[in-house]
């Protein structure tokens, strides 16, 4: 082989890899090699609760139907649309994780009596439902922001009652246009989003608070 035929056949392979999707050109300019990353909470280990609740309390996610909620990675280059970085994904849904990430601060803080996710055998007086609105990787502008949102339902599981609703949201800078980079700008987004659910669920399952709502 010539090498003048050589390089036609190596630009004519590259042509057809940008055609049809393999390399990326746009947000994630990544090596396309299939990469999973794990949601961690970054704030570490939280101070023991002041106070004592006394009841149990089992968080049960909400598997949401969009692609912020799924094991895509999800970014947005335009307002209201999703896209999927083609070689990256989440090695849990993103409700799923976050559930078990809030089970672990509660536990750690020590406020109830016990903490658990729903089906785990633990009966549980209050039950959180943990939906997760936005999780993704705003890159309308580059390198972009994390945008991380969930709703928070508090319900009293023996009567069915709702006790209090409400919605959280964080925002973080990505550090570069690639899915590693989005991966833990999501994860910082995330931790801050637990800081409010931990305290928010704590005030909300106080006893006072319990009261008051009677």
């Amino acid at each position: 082989m010539t090498m003048r035929r050589h390089w036609q056949l190596l630009l004519l392979t590259i042509s057809a890899a940008v055609a049809t999707g393999c390399v990326s050109l746009t947000v994630g300019k990544d090596t396309p090699q299939q990469t999973q990353f794990r949601i961690v909470d970054r704030n570490g280990t939280p101070a023991p609760a002041a106070r004592q609740i006394g009841r149990d309390l089992v968080i049960a996610p909400q598997p949401g139907a969009s692609v912020d909620d799924s094991y895509a990675l999800a970014y947005s280059r335009t307002n209201q649309q999703r896209a999927a970085y083609q070689f990256a994904s989440w090695s849990d849904r993103p409700s799923s994780r976050l559930a078990q990430l809030l089970v672990d601060r509660l536990s750690a803080r020590n406020a109830f009596t016990s903490v658990a996710l729903v089906g785990r055998g633990v009966a549980g007086t209050l039950q959180l439902n943990l939906s997760v609105n936005d999780f993704f990787h705003d890159a309308a502008t580059d390198p972009g922001t994390a945008r991380v949102e969930v709703s928070a339902e508090l319900v009293d599981r023996a009567t069915r009652r709702l006790i209090g609703r409400k919605n959280f949201s964080a925002t973080a800078p990505v550090a570069n246009t690639d899915s590693a980079s989005a991966a833990a700008a999501l994860s910082t987004a995330s931790s801050a989003v637990l800081d409010q659910l931990s305290t928010w669920i704590e005030a909300t399952a106080a006893p006072g608070a319990l009261a008051a709502r009677d």
